[in-house]
């Protein structure tokens, strides 16, 4: 089985190697938020375990939290969903596999993503032993996808805002990407992981133009609760039946009391909370990009979403992995190498994570500063 390894967890587990021998590392590596889950819905998750609230839930889900999810796509995209279209999962990974091997019963086994792109979508396609189709984006058009590039695909894996570019599709480019869809019979899966942290426009769900997409979601990004293993999808009504069944042979159920939890996400008053955190990750952003920029890092465009700068490294080098080894070891700072996200250019980038505290990037800043001074 052709499978890569996740790069940027092997950064992250040297970068602990080197903290348990004494030494500081800034993590600028993995894309998990510094922040805690919401005050209320921490309080909630405690009642729950302390209610007993331990046992199976239905394998879709309890009924309040798809409600919720259904009450929070009316109120935010202005879609009604139906709630029995929406299954909770542990965890958004294995709804996106789960989501892959269905579509491709339906429609063909070419699976198309962005390169660069999240490096799991490669390696569950050929983990099924399906065909993978790359879809080069470019810095000079924002690493966004062109419709005419989908034509070879019979599954299309949008992701927006994206991963590792922080890229957004707008209302429009959605419309083309579903207007290929539509003519060429293709199925569309939208990984919506970082919608909720956008900046200067609002990030648009797929279902606001197309009612047959997939849409996989869950709360470790907006949400702030990685270490949750929560997620959901929302599939056609047609599909209710058969991702029942998958659910309930793949997953059981999503853990119990978290689900109980995660109802309190959708509370006006969580939902300020974690709409302050994305002010934060605003102001890291409009820090890091110029500071890099200082530094000899090619940064020509402004990520609208997620917590990732991809920056170019060729001022320095035409190897970027060694360059983010060197600046783990040399520097003490943890950032991804490009080739973690694909083969189109990714030797010249690398991917920052901001989601991390301010006072963290200036001092990773400052030491790349320092190492890169003397090389």
């Amino acid at each position: 089985m052709n499978l890569t390894s996740f790069i940027v967890m092997d950064v992250l587990e040297r970068a602990l190697e080197m903290e348990r021998s004494g030494v500081d590392v800034v993590h600028m590596e993995v894309g998990e938020p510094d922040f805690t889950v919401a005050p209320k819905v921490k309080e909630r998750a405690a009642e729950a375990l302390m209610e007993g609230l331990n046992k199976y839930s239905p394998s879709y889900g309890i009924p309040e939290l798809r409600e919720a999810i259904a009450c929070f796509y009316r109120k935010r995209y202005g879609v009604d969903l139906n709630p029995e279209r929406i299954f909770i999962t542990p965890g958004s990974s294995p709804a996106l596999m789960a989501a892959i091997r269905m579509l491709a019963e339906d429609y063909g086994e070419r699976i198309a993503f962005t390169d660069p792109g999240y490096p799991c979508y490669k390696n569950m396609v050929r983990f099924f032993g399906l065909k993978e189709v790359s879809v080069k984006v470019f810095e000079d058009t924002g690493f966004e996808p062109r419709p005419d590039q989908i034509r070879d695909a019979d599954v299309l894996i949008i992701n927006s805002p994206a991963n590792p570019t922080g890229s957004v599709l707008s209302l429009a480019e959605l419309e083309e990407i579903v207007e290929v869809a539509r003519d060429r019979n293709l199925g569309i899966i939208s990984d919506e992981i970082y919608q909720g942290i956008e900046y200067e426009e609002k990030a648009h769900s797929i279902l606001e133009v197309y009612d047959r997409a997939v849409v996989i979601n869950g709360f470790s990004k907006f949400f702030a609760a990685t270490g949750w293993r929560l997620g959901w999808i929302i599939v056609p009504e047609d599909k209710i039946r058969l991702f029942q069944c998958i659910a309930q042979n793949l997953f059981i159920c999503a853990p119990t009391p978290l689900q109980y939890a995660a109802v309190e996400c959708f509370t006006e008053e969580s939902l300020k909370v974690y709409r302050s955190y994305v002010e934060e990750y605003r102001r890291r952003r409009d820090y890091l990009i110029p500071a890099l920029k200082d530094l000899g890092f090619g940064v020509n465009y402004t990520p609208q979403g997620a917590f990732y700068v991809f920056a170019r490294v060729d001022a320095f080098t035409n190897d970027s992995f060694s360059f983010a080894m060197e600046a783990l070891e040399k520097a003490k700072v943890a950032i991804t190498p490009g080739k973690d996200f694909g083969e189109n250019l990714t030797h010249l980038y690398v991917r920052f994570s901001y989601a991390t505290s301010l006072e963290d990037i200036r001092k990773a800043v400052k030491r790349l500063r320092e190492w890169l001074s003397t090389t």
